[in-house]
């Protein structure tokens, strides 16, 4: 058999159930290429804000049961202070701009401007 024959085999013909899972996997990618809900993105954020928030709580602890009687290691206070701030900020900026209330239709676009 010549090689320039051996590539013009032709495909097997698939059976109905190979066709189904090519089908249930295309429907598949598409649904992977969707963008991901709003409240997905909003538990994701609160997840990190939680987490900044926790760590700056957790650094405060140290500082006050490790370093506290010999004022040793006085980073770690206003360290501990920012990380424990900026979930609130954050929380308050979330909330102040208005994206977690979706159900409100915006405001219609002025004429001529």
């Amino acid at each position: 058999m010549e090689p320039a024959a051996a590539g013009t085999r032709k495909p097997l013909p698939q059976p109905p159930a190979a066709l189904a899972r090519d089908r249930a996997g295309a429907v598949a990618a598409a649904a992977a290429t969707r963008p991901a809900p709003a409240w997905a993105s909003t538990s994701l954020l609160a997840a990190g804000l939680v987490a900044v928030g926790l760590g700056g709580v957790a650094l405060l602890v140290w500082w006050a049961v490790a370093f506290h009687r010999a004022n040793a290691r006085l980073w770690m206070v206003p360290a501990g202070l920012v990380l424990l701030g900026t979930p609130l900020v954050a929380w308050l900026s979330v909330f102040a701009s208005g994206p977690c209330d979706r159900s409100r239709a915006p405001p219609p676009a002025a004429l001529g401007a």
